[in-house]
């Protein structure tokens, strides 16, 4: 499987040909066999460094490499940092490697797919991945419906950013200068993979298929925890790759919980308040306090960016813009109460009215003016 081994000459004694990376937690005991799987390759005249970044695992994982006495492996023992995504880009920072190579250390990718990763490379890819779902991938039995449902979930999710059939794998294959291309990188979670793909710009991306077997040792990080990470790392991903739609999907979003808010209020006002404040003031309450939801989540979901800027500032401004839907909304609101329309219902055709005139004008305005992104 390692026969006819793709050249990979260092261009000088100092700097091997290929860099593996491999970050641990807790995997001592998977770290010797894949040395000796990696070794072979080695051997067999492949040039490379491993690079093992393990996040203070007191596991016998530094005993493990000093036991070894391997110079061709690096441990990079981090004290305080942790998080599978950080540790990539710690080990990528201290790789010399013309190839750059990242995969997991619990034996789940197998190390003799590297010198196809580098053909690949040589034959023109960008950006390699070690694929499951490509035709001679495979996944070993045992992973369970769940797993099974998490993966073409998380996949699907990712399909906005690539086409990639294995967009979740750690498995990933690079040149140097890709690497050195990224711009903002801001993993969160573990599926670096996404992120370098998205934000390296990679266009020629090829899926080298592999045999996904299941750990040996130790346990998994698949957690609900890594699994909000992973939401979370999509939607930056969504935020810097389409900055506009997703800036006004939430605001229109936002917009339409607006119109339930505002019914609502007017209910609660009908029931409570019909002897305390007249039929005007319970709509012009409602639409401030409808305003207030609107402003708090747009600012929150729509605006991210502009968060740090003042509040004060931006609650003026937003209402100021609001002013030419809102006069809409008070208007049809109250036309329509004065048509046997009961207050909630009326209340509802005045929003939706209000809404319809304003959401893309205030969505420009606003953000031209109210939310402005840095420069």
């Amino acid at each position: 499987m390692i026969d006819d081994l793709p050249k990979t000459s260092p261009r000088n004694e100092d700097r091997p040909a290929v860099s593996i990376v491999v970050p641990t937690f807790r995997e001592a005991d998977s770290l010797p066999p894949l040395l000796d799987r990696i070794a072979e390759i080695r051997q067999a005249g492949m040039d490379l460094e491993v690079i093992i970044v393990d996040d203070d695992s007191n596991d016998g994982t530094e005993a493990c490499i000093a036991d070894r006495n391997c110079p061709w492996v690096t441990l990079i023992t981090r004290k305080d940092a942790r998080g599978l995504s950080s540790a990539v880009l710690c080990g990528l920072e201290a790789a010399r490697g013309e190839t750059l190579v990242v995969m997991d250390a619990d034996l789940s990718h197998p190390p003799e797919a590297i010198p196809d990763f580098q053909r690949a490379l040589d034959a023109g890819a960008d950006f390699v991945v070690g694929s499951r779902y490509v035709s001679g991938g495979t996944t070993e039995d045992g992973w369970g419906v769940l797993r099974w449902v998490n993966s073409k979930v998380a996949t699907l999710m990712a399909r906005p950013f690539t086409k990639v059939r294995d967009p979740m794998s750690g498995y990933l294959g690079f040149r140097r200068h890709t690497w050195s291309d990224a711009v903002d990188l801001d993993p969160v979670g573990y599926k670096i993979g996404l992120e370098l793909i998205v934000k390296c710009r990679c266009t020629h991306v090829k899926e080298v298929p592999i045999h996904f077997s299941t750990r040996r040792h130790g346990e998994s990080k698949l957690s609900l925890r890594v699994q909000a990470q992973y939401f979370v790392h999509i939607l930056r991903l969504a935020r810097w790759k389409f900055p506009g739609w997703s800036s006004f999907v939430p605001f229109a979003l936002v917009g339409v919980t607006g119109v339930g808010v505002y019914v609502g209020l007017l209910w609660l006002f009908e029931l409570m308040l019909q002897n305390v404040l007249s039929e005007d003031m319970r709509i012009i309450l409602a639409i401030l306090l409808t305003m207030m939801w609107n402003f708090i989540f747009d600012r929150w979901l729509a605006f991210w960016y502009a968060r740090r800027d003042s509040l004060l500032r931006q609650l003026v401004g937003f209402i100021a813009v609001c002013s030419i839907p809102v006069v809409i909304n008070f208007f049809v609101t109250r036309w329509l109460i004065g048509d046997q329309f009961v207050t909630p219902a009326a209340g509802m055709l005045g929003a939706l009215a209000g809404s319809v005139a304003g959401v893309v004008f205030n969505w420009f305005v606003v953000r031209a003016f109210v939310f402005k992104r840095a420069s």
